[in-house]
């Protein structure tokens, strides 16, 4: 509702500015109310109008030769009961000063006149319902009582269609919807040239919520609330410039692109605001901008609305003050958004994504001590998709759940069939902390393994986005229940970027992989080579079964094992398999001849 309005002047102006546009189906509910009006006055002729500070904006009229919908208010016969806030009735235009002047008096077509303010209540005249008659009259007493409640029924209608629909319940600014019908009345009414949309983000909305929890629902709704003024302050809108509360802590701005760039190049040069929450409590807010210019001759309202949220969100995440629509990103983050649907789509399809599974062997008996575990995903049109496309697009996501309980069961039911062909082999399967950080992880893994038969030695997990575990102590808790139900942990990709070595300390690990930047120059880069081997014999000390990922040749193997590291995967080894192939793989000496060739190379380099 229009609450608050006289003390807020730009929550009146908003109100009065809702008021005077167009809207068909609101327009046609006041002509009701101004026919009502006709029948219980008992006269012929009626209009409804509403005001802004300059005009009168006439939305209905019947039997009266009125010719403009838009008049000055100093020439209107209304601008006393508007300005009195009082109901004016005179049984004979003619003979008073007031109106004796007027076309409509002089011709003959107003003789009696009545006009009736629709007030809030908040006391705000938001029209006026009118009546008249070609000959004197006067009515009774009763007339004017029911002439009254008509108006007061009008004002409570345009009171709750606004609090509805239009207007921001919070705010008191006009919505997103009012926004939109804005923009169409653009289009509909062929306005040329060109306009700019901006959209603002004033705060992160999960930060908000989390000063609910400490400060409560009334400290958030102040803060809210104060957004609208200081954002207006701070751009320096001029009073008519309308501020759309487009969502939550989030507001539009509708204006032709002259002025829309004048409000880009300031939001660039905005510091961060600092709010008062409670007491003495400030919070710096660093605002968001996003637009896009269009014109309403050649765009569509529902698209460029669209194109401005994307081009505010991209200023989110770049954290860039104010960003225009970029297209070719907006094509990207569609293609993402797609593939992500896509892949909600496939884990529940039965052939698109499958599991391939990479050998490790010992470096020193050349036996094959596991595999692991890789996602592959075969997309329909698109082909196959690379692994790494995946992650980006689910580890932000409850994605990222559902894709590591598909690969848990399709790991359990492929480990079921070797061990029927007496295959025991373990399988590794790669975990991050979104799956770490869900309570009662490590006891469901542990019962799904032990209803199919099988044991915790036959599966190892592989911990990932190590610093993002440390951070969160449930997935801590979650990976010392895995350790103590006996499941083998390896820490993956270490070396890649910066490895703090607290990690080890601090996470129950058996296993460590060295990631394949830490090791692919060995052979080339003597400064690669003192880092590996050093690396390799530290974590020898510390009583860690050290992994290498990522080998391609027989040179880097054999320096590798040199160092002492125990492990090592890689296509110089085998790539990843079917499964349909381990069983092959594992009775082919592949991995013993390529020992017994290290082994005849370290001999050779010895000598």
């Amino acid at each position: 509702m229009f609450t608050g309005l006289k003390k807020s002047e730009s929550k009146r102006h908003a109100a009065l500015e809702l008021l005077s546009k167009q809207d068909k189906p609101r327009d046609a509910a006041l002509a009701e109310f101004a026919n009502l009006a006709c029948e219980v006055m008992g006269v012929d002729g009626c209009f409804i109008s509403t005001f802004d500070d300059d005009y009168q904006y006439i939305k209905y009229v019947k039997n009266i030769p009125i010719d403009h919908v838009q008049i000055c208010i100093e020439q209107t016969m209304c601008q006393y009961s508007l300005r009195a806030c009082q109901t004016v009735i005179c049984s004979d235009t003619r003979v008073d000063d007031r109106f004796n002047y007027q076309p409509l008096v002089k011709s003959g077509d107003i003789i009696f006149y009545a006009s009736a303010p629709m007030i809030n209540k908040d006391g705000v005249v938001l029209g006026t319902l009118c009546v008249s008659h070609p000959e004197t009259y006067v009515p009774s007493s009763r007339q004017v009582t029911n002439f009254h409640r008509v108006a007061s029924l009008a004002a409570v209608f345009l009171e709750s269609c606004y609090a509805a629909g239009l207007v921001d319940a919070l705010t008191g600014l006009p919505n997103r919807q009012f926004l939109m019908k804005e923009m169409e009345r653009l289009t509909h009414e062929k306005v040329s040239g060109s306009y700019g949309l901006v959209i603002f983000d004033c705060i992160d909305m999960a930060r908000a919520y989390e000063l609910s929890r400490y400060l409560g629902l009334d400290a958030l709704e102040k803060l809210l609330q104060s957004f609208g003024p200081s954002l207006r302050s701070k751009l320096k809108l001029e009073e008519p410039v309308m501020l759309y509360a487009f969502t939550t802590a989030r507001y539009a701005v509708l204006v032709d692109i002259d002025h829309a760039m004048k409000l880009v190049k300031r939001t660039k040069r905005l510091p961060c605001i600092q709010a008062k929450v409670a007491g003495d409590i400030d919070i710096n807010l660093k605002i968001h901008a996003g637009y896009v210019k269009f014109s309403p001759l050649e765009d569509n309202a529902q698209e460029i609305v669209r194109q401005g949220i994307s081009a505010l969100h991209e200023s989110i995440r770049q954290d860039i003050p104010v960003l225009q629509f970029n297209p070719i990103l907006d094509h990207k983050r569609n293609k993402d958004f797609k593939l992500l649907y896509d892949l909600s789509e496939a884990i529940k399809s039965p052939n698109q994504l499958y599991l391939v599974y990479q050998p490790k062997i010992s470096l020193r008996t050349g036996k094959t001590e596991g595999v692991e575990a890789l996602l592959r995903w075969k997309h329909p049109q698109l082909g196959n998709i690379s692994p790494a496309v995946i992650v980006a697009l689910a580890e932000k996501t409850t994605l990222m759940m559902d894709l590591t309980q598909w690969v848990i069961k399709t790991v359990i039911a492929q480990l079921k069939v070797w061990k029927q062909h007496g295959i025991l082999l373990p399988v590794s399967i790669n975990v991050t902390v979104s799956d770490f950080s869900r309570p009662g992880f490590a006891d469901e893994l542990h019962q799904n393994l032990l209803s199919a038969g099988l044991y915790s030695s036959d599966v190892r997990i592989e911990c990932l986005e190590t610093e993002k575990v440390l951070e969160s102590d449930p997935a801590l808790e979650e990976l010392d229940r895995l350790k103590l139900l006996g499941f083998t942990i390896l820490l993956d990709d270490f070396g890649a970027g910066y490895s703090n070595i607290s990690y080890l300390r601090r996470i129950p690990i058996d296993v460590i992989k060295l990631d394949r930047s830490l090791v692919s120059q060995v052979t080339t880069d003597p400064g690669s080579r003192i880092i590996a081997r050093n690396v390799i014999m530290m974590l020898k000390e510390l009583q860690y079964v050290v992994l290498a990922e990522g080998i391609e040749d027989l040179e880097t193997a054999r320096m590798l094992g040199e160092y002492g590291c125990d492990e090592a995967q890689g296509y110089f080894f085998s790539r990843p398999l079917s499964p349909e192939e381990i069983p092959g793989w594992l009775g082919d000496s592949k991995p013993f001849r390529l020992l017994a060739k290290m082994a005849a190379e370290q001999h050779q380099y010895g000598s």
